[in-house]
């Protein structure tokens, strides 16, 4: 099967989950000629940091980026005609022919159609539902994804399956620890706006302080600390115990394995790559019990109700306080994670090609 992959999300994100998602499938793909896929891309000029670091594109500078538009304005070489097409994005404009090859979307989450109070400004997945209603088949990234996304949507013409996303092996214990971290720390990862409760975390942290010495909360990723984050810091009394980092892709496994436990507040997530990142790099996970959080972390991480500071203070302090408590998590967690690998993610998905090119369906 010849499997067509568009530009779309390497040229609009840097780094996240999605990208990783579609790096991780190419290179799976690539790696197991079995599955009989071969996948059909240029991403010769990209943005994308997992995309490079692949060898499957190289960084793009400006003049690039504008030659890139005016490129996609002019006719095409014609190329080999896919057997299915899979866009990696949502843009519009970027809905494929019908006139085309069957189409397998992949619905990442529901947030913006679950809680638009976060999107007055628009909706960052443009045309989703266009491309749903387009689609053959539709690979959601979790049962909870799918299931919102049948809520929503109501019936569709397309088949669903889920198709779990996974983790590579890098991310593992015992990694030293990296350099400017403090020697005792608590970790949050990602994105701090919004439905992620970064504020949950911060007021957790606050409450449990005075019972714990010389530990620090740890956020990487997500940019420098904001208005509303610096302002939260400082009322708690926390300026000298919370700190903001960026590290690059190669040092993020270590800066998990580090950590004495990683907490995700977030109340919505349609996956949720950092929780199982954590359980594979051998760290304790305290998250939110909603969306899909259960169905990655299973029995092997604490949860507490989203939004409820208090409740996550307690499972930091159970998690810090309890060593039988801790290891088990620990084992617990790297079985669970060892489940979830990209190339089970890389079948799951040839599998539903083949599901497409069976049914005769368009």
């Amino acid at each position: 099967m010849r499997v067509r992959f568009d530009d779309q999300i390497v040229m609009h994100q840097q780094r996240g989950g999605v990208s990783r998602y579609f790096v991780e499938l190419v290179r799976s793909f690539q790696a197991a000629p079995e599955l009989g896929v071969t996948v059909d891309l240029d991403w010769r000029r990209s943005k994308n940091e997992y995309a490079v670091a692949a060898g499957l594109g190289r960084p793009r500078g400006r003049w690039r980026r504008r030659l890139s538009r005016v490129v996609r304005r002019l006719p095409s070489l014609p190329k080999p005609r896919p057997d299915i097409v899979h866009p990696t994005w949502y843009s519009e404009g970027r809905v494929p022919s019908a006139d085309g090859p069957p189409i397998v979307v992949t619905v990442v989450d529901m947030i913006p159609e679950l809680m638009p109070e976060f999107y007055a400004g628009g909706r960052p997945h443009d045309m989703k539902e266009a491309f749903v209603r387009a689609a053959t088949a539709i690979a959601c990234i979790s049962e909870s994804t799918r299931r919102d996304l049948l809520e929503i949507y109501g019936p569709l013409e397309a088949t669903t399956q889920v198709t779990h996303l996974g983790v590579g092996p890098e991310f593992r214990p015992g990694l030293p620890r990296p350099a400017g971290l403090p020697g005792d720390y608590l970790l949050y990862v990602g994105d701090r706006r919004k439905y992620k409760d970064f504020g949950v975390a911060l007021e957790a942290f606050a409450g449990v302080r005075g019972q714990l010495k010389d530990i620090e909360l740890v956020a990487v990723g997500g940019g420098p600390f904001r208005s509303p984050d610096t302002k939260q810091i400082q009322r708690l009394g926390l300026a000298d115990t919370v700190r903001q980092i960026n590290v690059s892709n190669d040092s993020l496994p270590a800066v998990f394995a580090n950590a004495r436990a990683f907490l995700f507040p977030s109340r919505y997530e349609g996956f949720g790559l950092p929780t199982l990142e954590a359980m594979a790099a051998g760290t304790p996970v305290v998250v939110a019990d909603s969306s899909s959080h259960p169905e990655v972390g299973g029995d092997a991480v604490l949860y507490f109700p989203p939004g409820d500071a208090a409740a996550l203070g307690t499972q930091i302090l159970r998690v810090l306080g309890d060593s039988a408590l801790s290891a088990d998590l620990v084992a617990r967690g790297i079985a669970r994670a060892a489940t979830f690998t990209w190339a089970r993610t890389a079948e799951q998905t040839s599998d539903l090609y083949r599901s497409v090119m069976a049914s005769g369906r368009s």
